[in-house]
């Protein structure tokens, strides 16, 4: 090969696409940024056409300093591997692209001192904004840039910590889940939940007693475990192991319900019919599993929607944001599947 032909082609340049377009390099700029100046429809064809022959690619971090934005929101959570984080990132990268913003993601595990500098990491890239899906452990991550990077926290649990908050009413969620089994006629309704944080507050257990305790029943059935499947079935276990074990559970996770039917499945006990089950978040999961599931649904769509415009609003003063959650009615809580065989949704 010679050496002409191992010569890499350089990438073409905004002065290549004026020159192709017989322009100057400011009209290109004006059609790449749409503005600050217009640009004749004729012209602005020429310039277009030349960049789609040339293959030229805006540089964006040049763009960026140019337009004093990036148009990149940051997004902080533990994990992607469980599903609720799963499809609240589709949810908020769908709502950012409808606004012509892309995400970053950056997972804590848990771990402050990951948590800090993931953190860190997204402000260096030049962030517009930061949504904010977890509970942050390192008290620096609150005020780290917040003059000058606005940020929205997704995570109810956390109220009063920083604002402004979006979130689902989880306690909402959990008395619509509990009335509903009381409906069926439960009185022994147990609660499976994971962990929280310190300083953090339950908001399921909340209105899980609330409304048992509205009914007269005991809310002395619960549970503590990790917020895992592996975590639902040992949670599970330890009730049915009771003297006076539950003829229904509400878990606090999608994922934490799998694990319970699990441990129901290996007690030979059939649920509902033994026992009854409801979930909590409402992911894809929730769906497929035997019996599907029903389950308290957060409203992924609604919450990324206002955090989205929230963020890029830069009020900071806003009231927090809580939003009604549903309960998607399936098998698991003894309600009969519709006509069809496929699984019921109500409210």
């Amino acid at each position: 090969m010679s050496r002409q032909g191992r010569v890499r082609r350089r990438p073409p340049t905004l002065q290549d696409v004026a020159r192709l377009a017989g322009v100057s390099t400011a009209v290109v700029s004006y059609v790449i940024n749409d503005g600050p100046r217009g640009v004749a429809p004729a012209t602005r064809e020429r310039v277009l056409d030349a960049i789609e022959t040339l293959g030229y690619r805006p540089n964006s971090s040049a763009r960026a300093l140019r337009r004093g934005a990036t148009h990149l929101i940051g997004v902080l959570l533990p994990d992607i591997v469980n599903p609720f984080h799963a499809e609240f990132v589709a949810a908020l990268d769908n709502a950012a692209a409808a606004r012509q913003y892309s995400i970053l993601l950056a997972t804590t595990h848990h771990d402050p001192e990951r948590e800090y500098s993931m953190l860190a990491n997204l402000l260096d890239r030049g962030i517009d904004g930061l949504l904010i899906l977890t509970y942050l452990y390192d008290r620096r991550s609150y005020t780290a840039a917040a003059d000058r990077v606005p940020r929205v926290m997704i995570d109810e649990s956390s109220m009063g910590r920083l604002s402004p908050l979006v979130g689902p009413d989880l306690r909402q969620g959990a008395e619509l889940a509990a009335s509903h089994l009381i409906g069926h006629g439960h009185t022994r309704i147990g609660f499976v939940t994971g962990a929280l944080p310190g300083g953090s507050v339950d908001f399921r257990r909340i209105g899980w007693e609330s409304v048992l305790g509205g009914h007269g029943l005991t809310a002395s059935l619960v549970e503590t475990t990790e917020w895992s499947r592996a975590g639902g079935y040992e949670g599970a276990r330890r009730l049915l192991d009771r003297a006076d074990p539950p003829t229904a559970i509400f878990a606090g996770s999608d994922l934490i319900a799998v694990g319970v039917l699990q441990a129901l499945h290996e007690r030979g006990l059939d649920c509902p019919g033994d026992i009854a089950v409801i979930s909590f978040d409402g992911t894809t999961e929730s769906q497929f599993s035997w019996p599907p599931l029903t389950t308290v649904r957060h409203p992924f769509e609604a919450i990324s929607t206002a955090a989205v415009d929230t963020l890029i609003s830069g009020d900071t003063d806003v009231e927090p944001r809580i939003l009604p959650m549903e309960l998607i009615v399936r098998q698991s809580c003894g309600c009969p599947p519709s006509g069809d065989g496929s699984a019921r949704e109500g409210t």
